[in-house]
């Protein structure tokens, strides 16, 4: 991933991590009103936004996969492409927090929903995230099994008002 956008830094170090990824022919700077307000329900969270890798097929903003001459099929085939590249950048910004999967939530629009669901559901046994909020998404192919059925108990610390 090429370039973030950081809503919230916590005062101390962070408890929870908050990863949000924007639709097709948008940019990180589009999941900023998103963030802000997850980041006033969570202070304790590091709360990202971060730009996918490719310019859009369209000429504006960026995208996670090419939507040229897609279809279910070549949409399968790019996503799991990419989810390498994906799953790798969580992973860091997991290991540079010292943040694990339990305390990770990945926020998906559109484009980015599909990846994050994805990217959860391809993980299998080597859990990626406790938390998947999936916006406007779908799957790029349903998965075998249930991944709701893994279930953490995460920080819901709310400001006090």
């Amino acid at each position: 991933m090429s370039e973030a956008m950081i809503v919230q830094q916590p005062s101390g170090a962070a408890r929870q991590l908050v990863l949000l990824f924007h639709g097709l022919g948008a940019s990180e700077k589009d999941m900023r009103l998103v963030g802000e307000r997850l980041a006033a329900e969570y202070p304790e969270a590091l709360v990202a936004s971060l730009r996918a890798p490719h310019p859009a097929s369209f000429g504006i903003g960026y995208q996670w996969f090419s939507v040229e001459g897609i279809d279910d099929a070549r949409r399968v085939e790019r996503v799991a492409a990419e989810m390498p590249l994906f799953v790798a950048a969580i992973r860091q910004w997991q290991r540079d927090t010292g943040l694990g999967p339990e305390a990770t939530v990945l926020v998906g629009f559109s484009q980015g929903a599909i990846m994050v669901l994805e990217a959860a559901t391809e993980a299998g046994d080597d859990v990626l995230a406790g938390r998947v909020v999936a916006l406007a998404g779908r799957y790029a192919r349903l998965p075998a099994t249930n991944p709701g059925e893994r279930q953490y108990s995460l920080p819901t610390a709310r400001p006090t008002k």
